[in-house]
């Protein structure tokens, strides 16, 4: 089961605090869709409305075409996922994942069935009869993940699951999140603050800021084409480029800018000398900070490939490619 969702102008005050500022967003049905953006910037009060646990004070919340807005979350078809999977630990992993359909009156049976299909699923029906004290961190994860499914939600709703856990299996966990959301169809929202992970898991990233949405597109869209200075920085490294190097004027209230891989020691937009102060080796590149000699000591970082590193403190010519032209923070 999935469904579409639609926010309109939605607002959420907390007494005068503003943390929700006239959104509007449309989820096509079975997408996976990220919130992303850093603390305090409104996504996990946007992820409450939609699950029920907050009453907007002004919008709507569409959900497969119904309204939502004053539903309760017990009533909506939505089921969420927090940090904290609070499994039961007293109660196998069947019964675990089993258990909302429990309070939901479904026989033995039948939700045991269920359980060890979802369990199936997260590929841990071996594992069927054991405690959540007995698996690992992603393990429990995945039946989390599990439970959250096993109610067939039309929506499922991810509070950073993934933050407990160390790199290496975060990376995993979000490669195989991609997977299940694949396989069930179901409409995913997910919030985080980690840009590699909206990347690497996101049909569509929503970039939020003080309550507002900066920028809403494709990974490929918000990292490659960001609507505004913030979005782009948020999304990644970023050097602000001279109007005078670029040769043009990049418009009012406008700035020129590139990734780090755009700026190198060849391309169409001559920066001047610079010198170099600072490397990091990160595996497929080095990860370099570049001082100008000439523009008042403006600082660029350059992702330079394997076999290209100048010498520390060398000054060369530095060149940037294909410049962004983004709208100011103001």
């Amino acid at each position: 089961m999935t469904a579409n969702v639609s926010l309109q102008a939605l607002s959420h005050n907390f007494g005068e605090f503003q943390a929700l500022d006239d959104i509007n967003l449309e989820f096509a049905a079975g997408e996976f869709v990220v919130l992303l953006g850093p603390s305090g910037c409104g996504k996990s009060t946007l992820l409450f409305i939609l699950g029920g646990f907050l009453t907007p004070t002004e919008g709507q919340v569409w959900i497969g075409g119904q309204d939502m807005s004053r539903v309760a979350a017990k009533d909506r078809p939505t089921t969420t996922m927090f940090q904290d999977y609070a499994l039961f630990p007293h109660m196998t992993l069947r019964d675990n994942v089993g258990f909302g359909l429990r309070m939901r009156g479904q026989g033995k049976a039948k939700r045991n069935a269920k359980a060890d299909e979802m369990l199936d699923l997260v590929g841990l029906l071996d594992k069927a009869g054991r405690k959540p004290h007995e698996l690992s961190g992603g393990q429990r994860q995945r039946v989390a993940l599990a439970r959250a499914l096993a109610v067939e939600p039309e929506v499922l709703l991810l509070d950073e699951p993934l933050g407990a856990l160390d790199l290496k299996l975060r990376r995993q966990m979000q490669e195989e999140l991609k997977i299940i959301q694949r396989k069930v169809g179901t409409t995913f929202v997910h919030v985080t603050h980690d840009q590699e992970e909206a990347m690497a898991i996101a049909d569509r990233i929503a970039v939020m800021n003080a309550g507002k949405v900066e920028h809403a597109g494709s990974p490929e869209e918000v990292y490659l084409r960001p609507k505004t200075l913030f979005s782009a920085n948020f999304m990644g490294d970023l050097n602000i480029l001279p109007e005078a190097q670029v040769g043009r004027a990049a418009g009012a209230g406008m700035v020129y800018a590139a990734r780090p891989e755009n700026i190198g020691l060849a391309g169409e937009i001559s920066l001047g000398d610079a010198r170099l102060t600072e490397a990091s080796f990160f595996g497929t590149y080095h990860r370099c900070h570049f001082q100008s000699v000439e523009q008042g000591g403006q600082t660029y970082i350059a992702h330079l490939p394997i076999g290209a590193l100048p010498q520390q403190g060398e000054a060369l010519p530095l060149f940037a490619s294909s410049p962004m032209t983004l709208k100011a923070d103001v």
